[in-house]
Order: structure tokens, then C-alpha cells, then sequence
């Protein structure tokens, strides 16, 4: 008989999802890059040995928060502002940054996985793949790894002022850390798919 499929929701408050965009130009030595995170997303893998892997998630594009540790709270405030106005994400027409999987199953690696998915941002999707390294944490799973993507490959130009002498790169780099709750009795807890029941 097929067996129900091992259902994982992120644990939001234990999860991290930082964003990293890089400063370019004549003057970029004058500031850091960009660091934001992301604070609201929801989301569930699905693990199975019968069935194909899935997976999907969920986030509140208006929720990224510019951290920016040398920055002023006013200087944080603006490039906000801006990362949030209609020049950049327009998080008004496009409310929800969703991820949503087209094949997902572990590597020859051990405790490496693979996730190929449809990715839509500002309105715009596009196929992106991650590589997850898999860690046990107690009865749940957490997965980690980063990411480089492009502004433009979503619609969205890069920052420039001053004549190009500040800008921000077309490169940004996501890094996660997602923490897995089993939504279940009894399990037998791993990454790997030879332990999976």
C-alpha cells in the first residue's frame, strides 16, 4: 500500500531568510551592502518514498526589513522605503513572493538536496535551483544553503544615483535557514530517504 507522505511545516520563528544585495560603482566603498530579511513567509515540504517530493512557499513581500547594522535607523528607513516603493518591488501590485516546486528529491550526496521550483517575484516567474543541505534537529529537519539570483531576471532595475557612481549590483545573494516541523505521531526522524517512514 502507498504510504502517506512525511508532511513538514516551517517553523517561521526558528527559520531565517536573510537577502544580501551588493553595492557597486566608484563610490560603493562608502557603504556596506544591503541586509534584509525576511520576517513573514509560511510554507511545507512534503517527503515521501512512493510519491515525488513537493514543496511551496509562501511570503509577504512588504514584510523584508532593511538591517543594515552600520546604517541610521533613518538611513534604514529610506532605502525601505525605496526597496518597497514602485520603482523596486512594488510590493502594492505584488504582494507575495511564492515558491512552488517542480521536482525535489535527494542527491547521490548524503543529506543533500535537490529543489528545482518556479519562483515568482515582483511578478515575474522564473525556474531556480537550490541546493538544501539537510541537518536532524531533534524530531525536525532544518535546512540550510544560499542562493545568487538577478534583479533583472524579475523585472526589477537595479539602483543607480549619482550617475552610476552608487549603485547596487544586478547579483543578490539569498541565504536560508529553514526550520522543518514534522506534522505527526511518531516518525523515524533523517535527511536521507533510505530513513524515511
Amino acid at each position: 500500500p502507498a504510504q502517506n507522505p512525511e508532511v513538514h511545516q516551517i517553523r517561521m520563528k526558528t527559520s531565517h531568510i536573510e537577502i544580501l544585495v551588493y553595492k557597486a560603482g566608484f563610490f560603493s566603498g562608502l557603504g556596506d551592502d544591503h541586509q534584509i530579511a525576511l520576517t513573514r513567509f509560511s510554507g511545507f515540504a512534503e517527503l515521501s518514498k512512493t510519491r515525488p517530493w513537493r514543496a511551496e512557499v509562501t511570503a509577504e513581500a512588504g514584510s523584508l526589513e532593511v538591517l543594515d547594522p552600520s546604517a541610521s535607523a533613518s538611513q534604514r528607513q529610506e532605502v525601505q522605503a525605496t526597496m518597497l516603493g514602485p520603482k523596486q518591488l512594488d510590493v502594492s501590485r505584488f504582494p507575495l513572493i511564492t515558491l512552488r516546486s517542480l521536482s525535489f528529491a535527494p542527491t547521490a550526496q548524503e543529506a543533500v538536496w535537490r529543489l528545482k521550483a518556479n519562483l515568482t517575484l515582483h511578478g515575474v516567474t522564473r525556474p531556480v535551483e537550490f541546493s538544501l543541505a539537510c541537518h536532524q534537529a531533534g524530531d525536525d529537519l532544518r535546512v540550510q544553503g544560499k542562493k545568487m539570483l538577478r534583479l533583472r531576471d524579475f523585472g526589477i532595475e537595479p539602483i543607480s544615483r549619482a550617475l552610476g557612481a552608487v549603485r547596487v549590483k544586478n547579483e543578490f545573494e539569498i541565504t536560508y535557514d529553514v526550520d522543518l516541523e514534522f506534522q505527526g505521531s511518531s516518525r523515524r526522524p533523517g535527511c536521507a530517504p533510505d530513513v524515511l517512514r
